[in-house]
């Protein structure tokens, strides 16, 4: 195979001294901070067809190298040591290694840290946090948890039955208080208005996010000066480390970690799990619930399957969960269309060819996971929100086309074969799950939560919490979106804009 030198590989050109880190302070289409979605997406043309681009020249960071190809993305991935690096996020290790060194020694966490310290703290947590069933045994407690929420969305609804414009917000705090239940063991009181303590939790919370993007995606002025946004990050961190200080209890799953690698292990584990769980989970269960609110099909082909398996009268298990496979398959969906992390990265630990290219050892490769499977070439129609596409069954066994449901009340069949429109959605539909059959899904063609070793520690207790979530809100209603199409931000999360004001319609 003839390679091509770096130089080669197509990208934005580099001006003397100031490389391409102008064109992001300068703010211009398409090189804003808050849209690296559309940032992607003029990378990938200039990239072409399973190619690569790059950005050169960046003030205090590699050159970054994004290959628009699911192959490339799996040979990268499984090339890799058993100490994967990742780009480390300056200010929080800045955070963990200078400003608060005489806490964190020598156990950095799983945030902001690579190669052997990563290692080594990983070891003591990745067994209470990676076996499926410590997510499972946290189901009962979640599931009051969602529980609470769904009695909060009741009372926050306005005259017209429509949530409030901060619904986000409370999606963020329904996140935070289902991480405090299973990794510290306790309810942190995010869903109560008069807890003054949780107030201050929220607005840690709300502090954190907003001054995440200002230091980690926009140029370092912190390293000269402590900046606004540089104390917000500071403060709202220390009041984090306080918290899972203070709050840390004999049960959960960092109890587990305490009693084996001490106290100070599990705090720290406690401190990552709240910067990388409350924002994601919340993002995943706002584009979840926005996908469904705007596909009545689906949302009424998942209230059939809810309906079958669900009792509002007692509390739900992780074998009621194993029951629903159409939820799990809308949770996916969703991940791919709005993925809750645009891509991930990798800094290479010695020279390699990608996409027929000499990338030199210390660059850092970046997986666009969103433009993957958003691509035509791996998801047909990949805009049409299609949950069918990941099971395996015939498409008109799961969908009940021509059969009827019976579950203790007469049911019409999802599908009305007099309406012309219904039966027309079903053959689009169909069309598209026979394509998708066709082609297939490729394995690393969507990783909302990674690969490999570095994957998200947390991911099964992340499902547990939307599927818990989702079931008991869809289930007790039905969601309408009465407004125009969402637009994202990137903030590092891929997040809405717009208020989520979800319209809630009581379901006999």
């Amino acid at each position: 195979m003839n390679t091509r030198r770096f130089t080669m590989m197509p990208g934005p050109r580099p001006l003397p001294i100031l490389g391409n880190s102008w064109r992001f302070a300068v703010g211009q289409k398409p090189w804003e901070t808050l849209n690296l979605d559309k940032t992607l997406w003029y990378l990938k043309n200039l990239a072409g067809s399973c190619g690569a681009a790059k950005v050169a020249k960046l003030f205090g960071h590699p050159d970054l190298v994004f290959p628009f190809c699911a192959d490339e993305t799996a040979r990268i991935y499984r090339r890799e040591d058993t100490m994967p690096h990742r780009a480390v996020a300056p200010c929080l290790k800045h955070y963990k290694q200078v400003l608060r060194k005489e806490f964190f020694g020598e156990e950095p966490g799983l945030i902001g840290v690579h190669g052997m310290p990563w290692s080594r703290f990983r070891s003591k947590v990745s067994k209470a946090l990676a076996a499926p069933e410590a997510a499972r045994a946290a189901v009962p407690t979640l599931h009051y948890v969602a529980e609470d929420f769904i009695c909060r969305m009741e009372n926050i609804l306005d005259e017209n039955r429509e949530l409030p414009k901060d619904f986000l917000t409370e999606l963020y705090k329904w996140a935070l208080e289902s991480v405090g239940a299973w990794a510290l063991g306790t309810r942190l009181g995010c869903l109560q208005d008069n807890d003054t303590e949780a107030q201050n939790i929220i607005k840690s919370i709300h502090g954190f996010f907003h001054s995440v993007p200002k230091l980690e995606l926009s140029a370092p002025l912190w390293r000269l000066y402590p900046t606004t946004a540089y104390k917000t990050y500071i403060n709202s961190l220390d009041s984090f480390r306080s918290l899972c200080l203070k709050r840390l209890t004999d049960k959960g799953v960092c109890a587990h970690i305490a009693q084996s690698h001490g106290r100070k292990v599990a705090t720290i584990l406690a401190l990552d799990l709240l910067l990388v769980g409350v924002d994601t989970t919340a993002a995943a269960a706002a584009s979840t619930i926005y996908l469904l609110a705007t596909n009545e099909r689906v949302q009424k082909r998942l209230q059939i399957e809810l309906d079958a398996n669900l009792n509002t009268d007692k509390e739900m298990t992780c074998k009621d969960l194993d029951q629903l496979p159409y939820l799990r398959a809308c949770i996916k969906e969703a991940l791919r269309i709005k993925p809750v992390i645009l891509g991930n990265g990798r800094c290479i630990q010695s020279d390699a060819i990608i996409s027929g290219y000499e990338v030199p050892k210390g660059s850092h490769i970046v997986f666009p996971h969103y433009i993957l499977s958003n691509d035509e070439r791996y998801f047909p129609s990949p805009q049409e929100y299609v949950p069918e596409r990941w099971i395996r069954e015939d498409f008109d066994k799961i969908n009940g086309y021509t059969e009827k449901y019976d579950i203790g009340m007469k049911r019409e069949s999802l599908y009305n074969t007099g309406d012309m429109k219904q039966g027309s959605d079903h053959c689009r539909v169909k069309s598209i799950w026979q394509k998708q059959k066709e082609v297939g899904i490729h394995p690393f063609a969507s990783l909302p939560f990674g690969f490999g070793r570095r994957m998200c520690i947390g991911k099964r207790f992340a499902e547990a919490e939307l599927q818990l979530l989702l079931a008991k809100m869809f289930h007790k209603y039905s969601v309408r979106w009465r407004y125009g199409e969402l637009t994202y931000s990137v903030t590092p999360t891929y997040i809405p804009n717009e208020p989520l004001q979800f319209t809630l319609i009581r379901r006999q």
